[in-house]
């Protein structure tokens, strides 16, 4: 039965069919892969990240952190981040006196995004956007940032505690979307508040 099978068989036909078959897969397996990037690269998914910074400020002197603004990818739709400015910290322990704050900001220039930020506001319907501009400089190693103006000063008092939320709206344009050299690319937005003592 089995030499009646073989004479049967042809083994060209098999190559060929063989062939075709692992063709196709192949197709199938790069729209498959190329799909999926495209997917990943071009979603419209409002993205909401809350940043877990915050700073207490409860003495005066500088207090910097930073944000890594990971994950954004071109869309038509804006990236919230959110980070606060408090007068007390994690143990309870608050400013025992007056003091005002001023704070800017300095980002990488890695992506090519646009910002907003506001302070104890809703980005829904009429807000006040602290920030109105960007200067840029270049450090010791090639490397650009653009950092804000002081954005305005501010005060805590010490006889309750007090928190400043800050909203920063990030875009990264659709039109971005064609170049895949900004994928897996991260974008670092750091704070430096100043505070000092008043009477």
């Amino acid at each position: 039965m089995v030499k009646e099978f073989l004479k049967k068989f042809d083994t060209q036909r098999f190559i060929f069919v063989g062939k075709i078959i692992f063709i196709l897969f192949a197709c199938v397996m790069i729209f498959n892969l190329v799909d999926k990037a495209n997917s990943r690269y071009e979603s419209n998914a409002t993205i909401s990240a809350e940043a877990s910074v915050a700073f207490f400020v409860v003495d005066q002197g500088t207090y910097e952190g930073s944000i890594s603004l990971t994950g954004l990818e071109p869309s038509t739709n804006p990236f919230y981040y959110t980070f606060y400015v408090q007068n007390f910290d994690s143990a309870g322990n608050r400013t025992d006196v007056n003091l005002q704050y001023d704070i800017k900001f300095e980002t990488t220039t890695n992506l090519p995004l646009t910002y907003e930020i506001i302070r104890n506001q809703s980005f829904n319907g009429t807000y006040t956007n602290l920030l109105t501009n960007f200067t840029t400089r270049q450090d010791d190693n090639d490397v650009f940032y653009k950092t804000s103006n002081n954005l305005g000063t501010f005060n805590f008092g010490f006889a309750n505690n007090q928190v400043d939320q800050y909203t920063i709206k990030v875009n990264f344009p659709i039109s971005y979307k064609d170049h895949p050299e900004y994928q897996g690319t991260i974008e670092i937005f750091s704070i430096i508040i100043n505070a000092t003592q008043v009477a």
